[in-house]
């Protein structure tokens, strides 16, 4: 732990240190620095930094110096505003971020209104990009194809199982909670239980008993990793052998964190596996030099800094409105791979692969039914 601090350290002064050339450029990440998602957001935080120091190292862009801002959002609304705000007062050119997609919905317009491009690198609610608004980018997929997966996994489940659907309120897991009950219904079949649960309980006794009460064998979680992991610890303490299931926000390594053995075998679908990329397994191994282990979380955080790049090399500047009529139009080599974007900003070619969580890390799963 020691070393992985003085690593993340030495980065982040290395990243402060005065321009030899004095010209610069910012950019900025808003990301969740504090809370329960905080380990999620420190590593887009350190893939963003790595990110500029590669083109630091190989004289920057255009000639300029780049410089990170970062602020801390909480993953909470209210705090990605102020964090949205106090990104433009700093004069970025270019946010990453933010992580959910409560907070990307807030600092969106934001961002609008001063011409500022935002890239999210984990934000899957459809309305991010349905609103129409020209700066905005996104580097995952959505969550009605993710949904969608979702209520087929459930609707196929052969002997049929009793099934409970819940979500923790926030937009992300609502949405795609009703997003899978949705697509069970077009199968013809019923939840046994349809519920909400208060994010950030200890120890979730009440629903743990609504789900035996309901004699629930499947239980799709539309939420965050914490939650999802205290949710079946706490089911498995009380003897409960319910097959979890749940979304990309699962594949954050604070899920493992919470659950523990609870949480082996628990499937969910993320972004595809990217070991086979030579531009990902590379960073992923810069990640592993800093001790923060293997998992995937950051790579599109680090692709976001790559395609802003490219983008401003392309347009011959930093401006801002350049630099977006570029991304919209380009199609750029990164650490996913080759990215595009479409008219919206949705990235082109997003899907979803279903993972398993084994032994404190996960790899790609094969249901044993049809997904299509």
């Amino acid at each position: 732990m020691f070393r992985q601090i003085s690593r993340i350290l030495a980065l982040t002064v290395a990243l402060l240190l005065p321009a030899a050339a004095g010209a610069e450029v910012r950019i900025g990440l808003a990301s969740p620095l504090t809370g329960p998602y905080a380990a999620s957001g420190e590593r887009n935080r350190v893939a963003v930094q790595l990110a500029i120091a590669a083109l630091n190292q190989a004289g920057g862009v255009l000639g300029q110096q780049v410089r990170l801002v970062v602020v801390d959002d909480g993953c909470d609304s209210d705090r990605a505003a102020a964090a949205a705000l106090e990104l433009v007062k700093a004069g970025v050119g270019f946010v990453v971020g933010h992580m959910c997609s409560h907070a990307s919905l807030t600092a969106a317009p934001i961002y609008e209104a001063a011409g500022v491009p935002m890239m999210s690198p984990d934000s899957t609610h459809p309305q991010l990009t349905e609103e129409g608004r020209g700066n905005i980018f996104r580097l995952a997929g959505r969550d009605d194809l993710q949904g969608r997966l979702a209520g087929d996994w459930l609707a196929y489940q052969r002997p049929p199982r009793r099934i409970a659907i819940v979500h923790d309120q926030s937009t992300y897991g609502r949405g795609l909670a009703e997003r899978a009950r949705e697509r069970l219904r077009e199968h013809g079949i019923s939840e046994a239980l349809f519920a909400s649960y208060e994010p950030g309980q200890a120890a979730f006794a009440g629903l743990v008993e609504e789900l035996q009460r309901a004699e629930v064998e499947v239980l799709f979680v539309g939420g965050y990793g914490p939650d999802a992991g205290r949710l079946i610890r706490a089911a498995r303490d009380r003897g409960s052998r319910v097959q979890l299931v749940g979304g990309d926000g699962l594949a954050m390594e604070e899920f493992w964190a919470a659950a523990g053995a609870a949480g082996e075998g628990a499937v969910f679908t993320a972004r595809p596996d990217l070991k086979q990329i030579p531009a990902a397994a590379k960073v992923l191994d810069e990640f592993r030099a800093m001790g923060l282990g293997p998992l995937p979380w950051g790579l599109a955080a680090y692709a976001a800094v790559e395609v802003w790049a490219a983008a401003a090399g392309r347009a011959g500047t930093v401006d801002p409105g350049q630099v977006t009529k570029v991304i919209h139009r380009g199609r750029f080599a990164t650490a996913l791979g080759r990215v595009a974007f479409d008219v919206k900003g949705d990235v082109e070619g997003a899907d979803w692969q279903w993972q398993i969580w084994h032994d404190g890390f996960y790899a790609p799963f094969d249901p044993p039914v049809a997904m299509r």
